[in-house]
Formats: C-alpha cells, structure tokens, sequence
C-alpha cells in the first residue's frame, strides 16, 4: 500500500508539472475526464497517435507503470493512451485508480496478446496505432521518432529498437543473435532505417486504416497467458505487405524501447522452450502465409548472420565467448524442431513414426553440422598415434556422423524431401571427410601431395619437366595434368599450386557429385537411389586418391566421361538417340585426351570401361566411336611421348602379365611388418571394399531392372587390371576406386526399397520392406565407422607439424645444388624441392641387408650408402612423420631410428646443422681415419 500510495503521488505530481509548463507555453490541455479521447493540440501537424498497452498480470505491475509513464513523458506527446487488460478484473481496477488519463479497456475479443491489441486498436482514434509491451520503457523521442516517417504515404508501419534490460545481467552464454528470445533486437538487424519483412511486438507502429483492412490480428496466434508462442505481428505484417505492394514496412533503430528480461528468462531451460516455441510459431504462420514468404528473413538469418555468429565464438580472441557456440546450435536445433513438428500437425493425420523421421530429416542437418563445427576444438594433434585422426577427434565429431547418416535416411524415407535437401547431405558427409583435415592442419597433408607441388614448381621455373630424374621423369611422360596446374597458376597470378593443394581433396570430391548424379540418373528415375548412391559413394571412398595428384583429376573426367557415354545408351523407354552433339562430341574427346597425357592408368581403365560397354549391340552406336578415340589417342601418345618410359619399364610389365596370382595379391596381403593399429586399418579397408562389392552383386541378382543397364559393366570392367599388374602394390585398390561408382549405386539399389504407399504392399511383403528399412541405418553407420578407420586411420603418417615443414623447407633452401639428401623415407614436406638438382637415398627402400646395418651401426654403414661416386654435400634429415610410417609400415627393422639418432648424437663427422621440435638435419662429413684429427 504504501508503494501504490507514493506511485499515486509522483503521477499526480507529474501531471501537475505538465499542466503547469503546458500553460506557461500557452498550449495547456484542457481537463477531460478518463476514457475519453484527447483532441489534438492546434499546432500538431501531422498523423494523430494512438498508444496501445496489453497487459494481463498483477506481476508486472511496477514495470507497467514505467512503460506508461514513458509514454506520458514522451517529447512528443501521444493523442491518447490505450491500457488493455487482458480478462484480469483487478488489474483493471487498480490501473483506473493509479492511471489518470490513460483509456483503461477489458480485452473484449479472445484470450491473449492478440485478442488484446485488436480491442486496443477497434477503440483508438488515432491515424497511427503503437503497440509497447507493458514490461517495456519506450525513450522520450520514441513517438517522435516513429511519427517522422508517416510523411510518406507508402509508409505502412514503422517499428523501432528493442534494447533487453537484463534484471539480473546478461548471461554470458547467452547470444545476441538470439535475443529474440527475450523480445528484443538481435544482432543481424539493420543498424540504420531500413525496410523489413515484420517488426519486433515490443515496439511497432502500424497506420490503422491497414490493420482494420488487413483484419487485425489474428487470435488463433500469439502469447496467451505465459504461454511463449508468438509471430502473430509476422503473419499480420505479411498480410498487410501482401496488400500493398507498393507500400513499405520500415525499420527505424532510433525509435528504441527498454525491455525488461526478468531472471526466469535468462536459464536454458527458457531459451531451449522459447526457441521450440518459435519453430511452432513459423509454422503456423508458413501455413496461412505460405513457407516462402513466412520465411524469407529467417533464409538470410540462417545463411549469413548464424555463420558469422559460429565463426566469431570458435575465432580465438573473438568478440563473442565460445561458450555462446553451444547456445547458438541448441536454438538452431530447439527452433527446427519446433518448426518441424508445426508442419507436422497437418489435417491429414499422421503417424508419430512418419513426424518423428521428418523431423529429424529436417533437424540433423543443421545439427550435425554444427556439431561437427564445435568438434574442431582443441583437437590435440600430437596425440595422434597408430589410428590416427580416429584416436583424437572428440565424440561430437562421430556423434555429428553419426547423425547425418541418420538424418539421410529419414530423408530418404520421405518422398516429398527436396533434391535441395539431399544435396545438403551429400556435401555435409565430403565436408566431415575432407573439410576436416583442411581445418585442423597447419600444412598440407600427404608426402605425395607435395611431390606433386614440387613438379609443377619445377614446371612453373623452368618451363619443362626433366625427362631424366629416376622415378620422377614418368612425370615428363604424363605432364597434363601438372600443364594445367601450370595455366591456372600462372593465369590466377600465383607463385605456387601449394596455396591451394590443400583445398584439392574438398574441391574434387565436391566438384564428383556432379558427374555422378549424372551417371546415376541414367540408370534410374527414382531420385531416392540417384542420391542414396551418391551419399554411398562418398561413405565408401577410402582410397584416398584424392588428394593434390594426376590420380585425382584423371579419376574425375573419367567418371565425366564415363557419364557422357552412358547418359546417351539406348534404355527401356526411351528412343535410340541420334548422333551426338557437336558440343558432347567436343567435351568428351577433350576429356579424352587430358586423360591420355595425365595419368597412365586412368586412360587404361577407359578403355576397359568401354569396351564392355560396347559389347551389347544395342550400345555399340554410342560406346564404340568413343572407345575407337580412347584406344587410338592412348595408343598414339605411349608410342610417341611415353615410349621412352615404357621401353625402360617393359620387363616389369611383362613380368606382372605372368604373375597373376601375385598381382591380386600385392597390397591385399603382406601385413607381417605393420603395427597392430595399421592391421586393424588395413582389415577396415578391405572389408568395407568386399562389402560394397557383395551389396552391387547382390543388387545385379535381386533387381532384374539393373541389368539392363550399364551398371554390372561397370563394376567389373576394373577387375581383369587385378591381376595384369600389381601397380606397385595398388592395383587392387585402383580397381575398387574405378569400381566405385558402379558399385556404390548397386548397393544402395539393395538397401533402398521403394517407398510403398499406404494402401499397397500389405501382409509379409510390407514386413519385410520394413525390416529391410529399419537396416538401412544400422548398415550405414558400420559403413562409417569402417570408413573413419580406413580414411583417417593413417593420419599419423600424413600429417606434417610446422616444425618438422619449417626444417624441411631450411634444408631445401640450404642444400647446394649436386647435394645428395638422405632421409628414413621420404615423409617429408619439400623431399623432392629441386628434384633435378639433387640426389636422394631413402634408407626404406635400401637393401633388407643394408637396412639391419643400418640397425647394427648407423655411423658406419651411412658412410658406406653415400659414400659412392664424387664428392658431394650429404644431408641426413630425420623427421616425426618418417618416424611414424617406418613404424607403422615396418618399412625398417624396429627401433632403428631411435638407435640411429643415439648413435649420431656424439659424432664429429655427424654434425647437427639444424634442429627443430620434430626433426633434426645432419650434416654427413667424410668418414674418420684411424690417426685422423
């Protein structure tokens, strides 16, 4: 009592004041009794201004009283005040008594918010109607500053700022993105007055001619009691817009109010509600307005401000905390969610199974994403042992994979999922595979891939590769694909492909999906297994042929190629096609060729691709005139460019056309030498390729329709290369990469049944479809999970630290030209810097008996491997990433590195000329003498 007294007090006082100064200026208003509507003064120009208050609780009532007082005091006066008190009889009471002046109204329409502002805005008199929140405190230019822009008759509304007033401070974790959850402006507003879509309730303004033409408000949304659903002013401002498309809804940030965000607001448990809350309100108003227009700011909210909001939580130093990164995807996911099971809620009923798979169709995208967006965190790379990245990437990583496979079922399961949305899926899975490692290493991974840069640097230097560098002049033979690296680089400006060979293992699988949905749509119409065969085909690469190499951009415009020839066979249904296009005619041969002169493999593989495809006669008029350029061009370049490389080789390859046996073997078996880690790796790779190659020939049995197709020729084109050449021990592997994109479609052919309507396919059939269905996960995530091993199992051996990359570029810079480089292997970053210049020993690819001399007496027998021939600088360096693979491969007898560095440490002849925390580089002097100094 004694606080409502002196409440009583100071607004009489107030309105004193204000009587007082109004009669000293000569405009006094005139005394009127409460409820009755304020005449404009006579030197007001301009619209008259209505103020509406909804309020519904005693709770409020300290904070009611400052959002009317705010009004009161306002520069600008308001025509009249509207305070509607939504079905509480007391309230009502005791606003008459302490509010003088102020229109008192019982919301006489339909419980809540809406059902209050409609009453407040059948009883306003004013041009303008403003809503203010009765937990809110609008500043004293607050009406001025909404008026302004009524001078424009396209103006239709105009809402201003909502600054949160935090009761008991702002919550660390909590973002500024989602204050919306409290009511109040969010970071991804305009900053300056702009046109927006719908307006925040706290703080809007609206001419009141368009909110009675548009309907009001509708009551069937909005808050009702403490209810927090909401986006009735959304649907409201759509209807409005969609009225007068010439009309303009304005953001005006210098028209600010205060809310008030009491304790209760501020805990997790409201924000996770809140955000549902609001994923129910989008949905509903996407059913009255449409899901486009209902949710065209929410698109930009997605794609530009909550990216920039994760990326600023995970930049070190960043402005906000990387505490709010976990906030930021729960509100994702709560929010999706709730939008999720809105949409849900249809008139046509439904299963709960049926809502609980679409909702997590739509929810695990954006969740696994973001999961996998916090698992790069703090991820100890030096924790890498025999496994690997699968060793340290924490469990939101897996938990993240785990869930997209989950997710892409659900969405296959559904038949009205957009390709839209199965493309996310696909790009999603090449993200966790190959975003990963580009994210968390400092230099670029895998050996190879820098061997390649070194050739194309060498290229770039000299304009020419050295046709006689041992093992390296194949790279003279098969230039194409470092010439194109040569173009790019010097076209883009670059000084070297290494400033973006990192990106090439994302870049080429992204740049694969294409072809292959081409591919795949040629052997089906059903857009479930074109993009179920293409999220298997990513779940199965383990190869790892993908990386900055002629391997990678030769496999790709095969598979383009291959796409081409096949995209045109004749099929059930469809018309034989006429000759081809000028232009196909033109993209394929010159696909053709680059093949040819990049990769000796790949254009050998071709060849065998179309020649089985040319066996049935009815593909012979497409396949065969392409088969005829494929087999002339090969022919003619490895008698011309590639002879010489050829005729030095010609013994291997006719031995391993007489050593079937052995070549089918080679890479498949000989795991004696490996750590217990790599043999699990080794085990992973294998089974996961059996089981993709047993799921396609499965699929040829049961599903009568995919031998009709190019598919069965496709899956085993590769396999006679199995046992033509070993191919250093890769050729098995080879042969499942170039099976791959046949067998992947055929497996998922087996897993992916086809959708039954409900009114078909009862009794023991609809059974076992669903049976059939429920394995489909299951499958998929043990696919993965040999995949990770088999994928990111080496990681140990292919990642290289800055100090060990710092050291070998020290070396490559140092080394004069004739020196001879000796290392463990050839692990190393810059191992082949200079190639033409300089020699190489890699103590892996010596002797068995040169190797356990090694073992017994470094000193010595180091001596002896590169003390042949003239004098020259030796170079010794040894590395972490040698270590690992010596080690993982058992490539050296165990434990000869580490004796190695024992037996040089004390050695005058063995100096140490550079050192870092992963690898020291010695210095090999002439040896010793007996009497020597």
């Amino acid at each position: 009592m004694i606080a409502l007294g002196f409440r009583l007090v100071v607004s009489g006082l107030l309105q004193a004041v204000r009587f007082v100064l109004g009669t000293l200026c000569g405009n006094a208003p005139a005394t009127v009794p409460p409820g009755t509507v304020r005449t404009a003064e006579p030197a007001r120009t301009g619209p008259s201004l209505s103020v509406v208050i909804c309020a519904y609780t005693l709770r409020r009532w300290e904070q009611l009283l400052d959002a009317v007082h705010s009004v009161q005091l306002q520069h600008h006066p308001a025509d009249e005040i509207l305070l509607v008190v939504d079905h509480c009889p007391e309230l009502a009471r005791r606003a008459e008594l302490a509010l003088p002046g102020v229109r008192v109204l019982p919301n006489a329409e339909a419980q809540g918010l809406s059902g209050g502002r409609n009453t407040g805005v059948s009883a306003a008199h004013g041009d303008v109607v403003a809503f203010l929140d009765d937990d809110a405190a609008a500043d004293p230019e607050w009406t001025a500053r909404l008026l302004a822009t009524y001078h424009d008759p396209r103006v239709l509304g105009v809402g201003g700022l909502v600054r949160p007033l935090w009761e008991t401070g702002r919550p660390a974790w909590f973002p500024h993105e989602f204050d919306w959850v409290v009511g109040c402006s969010y970071q991804g507003l305009p900053e300056h007055r702009a046109p927006v879509r719908n307006f925040i309730g706290a703080n809007m303004s609206f001419r009141r001619a368009e909110i009675v033409a548009a309907g009001g408000f509708r009551t069937d949304l909005g808050r009702i009691g403490t209810r927090p659903l909401g986006c009735e002013e959304t649907e409201l401002c759509l209807r409005i817009a969609a009225r007068n498309p010439d009309g303009k809804l304005l953001y005006e940030p210098a028209a600010a109010v205060r809310h008030h965000v009491p304790a209760a607001r501020t805990t997790r448990a409201y924000f996770r509600a809140r955000c549902y809350a609001e994923g129910l309100s989008k949905a509903a108003v996407a059913r009255h307005a449409g899901a486009g227009p209902a949710l065209a700011s929410e698109r930009t909210y997605l794609r530009h401000t909550l990216p920039a909001a994760v990326a600023d939580g995970l930049r070190p130093g960043g402005e906000a905390p990387p505490r709010t990164v976990p906030a930021l995807a729960t509100g994702v996911s709560a929010t999706v969610l709730g939008y999720a099971v809105g949409r849900l809620r249809r008139p046509v009923e439904r299963t709960r199974a049926q809502a609980a798979l679409r909702a997590l169709a739509l929810l695990a995208l954006p969740a696994a994403l973001l999961l996998w967006l916090f698992s790069l965190r703090g991820v100890d790379l030096a924790a890498m042992s025999d496994l690997g990245l699968v060793q340290v990437l924490p469990v939101t990583y897996w938990a993240g994979l785990v869930l997209l496979g989950l997710g892409f079922c659900a969405a296959l399961s559904d038949r009205r999922t957009r390709a839209l949305h199965h493309a996310g899926y696909v790009l999603a899975l090449i993200t966790f595979l190959h975003a990963t490692p580009l994210v968390l290493y400092p230099e670029l991974r895998y050996s190879w891939a820098w061997k390649h840069v070194a050739v194309t640097d060498v290229l770039l230097d000299t304009g020419t590769l050295p046709t006689a560098a041992g093992r390296l002049s194949i790279y003279a033979r098969w230039p194409g694909f470092f010439w194109a690296n040569d173009l790019f680089v010097s076209h883009i400006g670059l000084t070297s492909p290494g400033s973006y060979a990192s990106w090439f293992p994302l870049l080429i699988n992204v740049a694969l999906v294409v072809p292959l949905l081409a591919l795949y749509r040629s052997f089906t119409r059903s857009r479930r297994l074109v993009w179920g065969g293409a999220f298997l085909f990513f779940g199965c690469s383990w190869v790892g042929q993908d990386y900055f190499s002629p391997q990678a951009f030769a496999f790709l415009l095969y598979v383009c190629v291959i796409a081409a020839v096949v995209h045109r066979l004749p099929r059930p249904g469809r018309p034989r096609a006429g000759p081809p296009p000028l232009g196909w005619a033109v993209l394929v041969l010159l696909a053709i060729v680059t093949i040819v002169v990049s990769h000796p493999l790949t254009p050998v593989m071709l060849v065998g691709s179309l020649l089985l495809l040319s066996l049935p006669r009815r593909n012979r008029r497409v396949a065969l005139p392409v088969l005829l350029v494929a087999l002339t061009l090969t022919l003619a370049w490895d008698m011309t460019a590639a002879r010489p490389f050829l005729e030095e080789n010609l013994n291997d390859l006719i031995s391993g056309l007489t050593t079937p046996e052995s070549n089918a073997g080679s890479g498949l078996l000989g795991l004696s030498g490996a750590t217990s880690g790599q043999v699990m790796v080794a085990w992973a790779d294998r089974i996961l390729s059996a089981v993709v190659f047993l799921f396609a020939a499965l699929a040829v049995l049961v599903r009568p329709s995919l031998r009709r197709t190019a598919l069965p020729w496709l899956a085993v084109a590769p396999l006679p290369w199995a046992v033509a050449n070993s191919y250093g021990g890769e050729m098995i592997f080879r042969v499942y990469l170039f099976a791959l994109p046949a067998t992947a479609f055929g497996a998922a052919a087996l897993l992916l049944p086809p959708l039954l309507s409900p009114s078909r396919g009862r009794g023991l059939r609809r059974a076992l479809r669903r049976v059939r269905a429920a394995a489909v996960p299951v499958v998929l995530v043990a696919l993965f999970g040999a995949l990770s091993l088999a994928y990111f199992g080496k990681e140990n051996v292919n990642y290289f630290t800055t100090s060990e990359t710092s050291a070998a570029k020290w070396l490559a810079t140092h080394a004069p030209e004739g020196s001879l480089i000796v290392g463990a292997s050839d692990n190393f970053p810059y191992a082949y810097h200079d190639y033409e210049y300089h020699d190489r020993l890699w103590l892996s690819e010596a002797a068995p008996g040169d190797q356990w001399q090694v073992r017994r007496d470094p000193a010595a027998e180091l001596h002896v491997l590169t003390g042949s021939g003239p004098p020259r600088p030796v170079y010794l360096i040894l590395n972490r990433a040698q270590e690992a693979q010596v080690t993982a491969t058992g490539a050296l007898p165990p434990g000869t590195l580490a004796h190695l560095r024992s037996a040089l440490a004390h050695r005058s002849d063995y100096p140490v000329i550079h050192r870092t925390a992963d690898a020291v580089i010695y210095r090999v002097l002439p040896e010793r003498t007996p009497g020597g100094s």
